[in-house]
C-alpha cells in the first residue's frame, strides 16, 4: 500500500509542507516522480479541506481577520513555494530582455528584483481582497474552498502535460519523463465531475473556463520566451488561477455555486 501510494507521497511533499516525507522511503524512482503528477488535483482538494478548517475555527473573527489569517495558513501550507515561482518569473519576463538564456539564468537567481516584490504584493493584495469578500457576504461551501486549488494544481499538472520542459535537471524533469497522459487527464476529468456534483453544474463550468483561460495565456507566453515551462512557471501558474478563480467567487456570490 506504502509502494502504491507513494507518487501521493510526492506530490504531497513537493506541493505542501505536510509531514509525509518519511512515508516516501528509500526506493523512490523517476517513475513515481511521473506518476506524482496525476495527484496534483487531489492534493489541491487537501489544501482546500485544510483551510475550510481554519474557516470554520475562524469563524468569530470579522471578516477581515479571518481573510488574512486563512491567508497566512495558505502560505503556510505551501511553503510559499508558488509565490517563489511567481517572483522568478517576473523577474525573468522583466530582466530576461526576450533572450532564453538571459531569462533562464535570472529566474535561477535567488534575489527577487523590485517587479518581482510588486508582483508578490499585488498577488496576495488581490487574494486578500477576494476571501476578505467572500467571508463578509456569505459562507463557503467545503466543495467550493476544495475546488479552487484543486483547480490550480489540475492547471499545473495540464501545463506539464501539454508542455515541454526545457531545463535538463531538477525534479520536473523527472516528471516530465515519466507523466503519464492518461492518468493526468483521468484525474482532471474526475476532479471536474466531483466539483460538478457537489456545487452546481454552472459553476463547474466557469471555474473550468477560467482556468483553461489562464493556462492557455500562461503557456503561450511561455512558449514564446522560452520554448516550454520550468517549475517555476508551474507554481507562478497555480497562484494566478487561485486569484482569478477567488476574484470570480467574490464577484459572482453564492450565484455560482447555489
Amino acid at each position: 500500500m506504502t509502494q502504491r501510494l507513494r507518487p501521493l507521497w510526492l506530490a504531497m511533499v513537493l506541493l505542501t509542507t505536510l509531514p509525509v516525507g518519511r512515508w516516501i522511503g528509500p526506493e523512490m524512482t523517476a517513475r513515481d516522480q511521473g506518476r506524482s503528477v496525476a495527484w496534483y488535483p487531489w492534493v489541491g482538494a487537501l489544501i482546500g479541506l485544510v483551510l475550510w478548517l481554519v474557516m470554520l475555527l475562524t469563524s468569530a473573527a470579522p471578516a477581515m481577520v479571518q481573510a488574512i489569517l486563512v491567508l497566512v495558513a495558505w502560505a503556510a501550507l505551501t511553503g510559499g513555494l508558488h509565490l517563489d515561482g511567481l517572483a522568478d518569473c517576473v523577474d525573468g519576463a522583466f530582466a530576461g530582455h526576450g533572450d532564453t538564456t538571459r531569462t533562464l539564468a535570472v529566474m535561477r537567481e535567488p534575489t527577487a528584483g523590485p517587479m518581482a516584490i510588486i508582483a508578490l504584493v499585488l498577488m496576495l493584495l488581490a487574494k486578500f481582497a477576494a476571501l476578505a469578500a467572500i467571508l463578509k457576504t456569505a459562507t463557503l461551501p467545503l466543495a467550493l474552498w476544495c475546488a479552487v486549488p484543486l483547480a490550480a494544481r489540475g492547471a499545473a499538472a495540464a501545463l506539464m502535460m501539454t508542455t515541454a520542459y526545457v531545463r535538463r535537471d531538477g525534479i520536473a524533469a523527472d516528471q516530465a519523463a515519466w507523466a503519464s497522459r492518461a492518468a493526468i487527464g483521468g484525474s482532471l476529468a474526475l476532479a471536474y465531475v466531483g466539483i460538478a456534483l457537489t456545487t452546481s453544474l454552472i459553476g463547474a463550468l466557469v471555474l473550468a473556463v477560467l482556468t483553461l483561460a489562464v493556462t492557455w495565456l500562461w503557456r503561450r507566453l511561455w512558449q514564446q520566451r522560452i520554448g516550454g515551462y520550468t517549475g517555476d512557471i508551474v507554481g507562478a501558474l497555480i497562484e494566478w488561477v487561485e486569484a482569478v478563480l477567488l476574484m470570480t467567487i467574490a464577484w459572482a456570490g453564492p450565484a455560482l455555486w447555489a
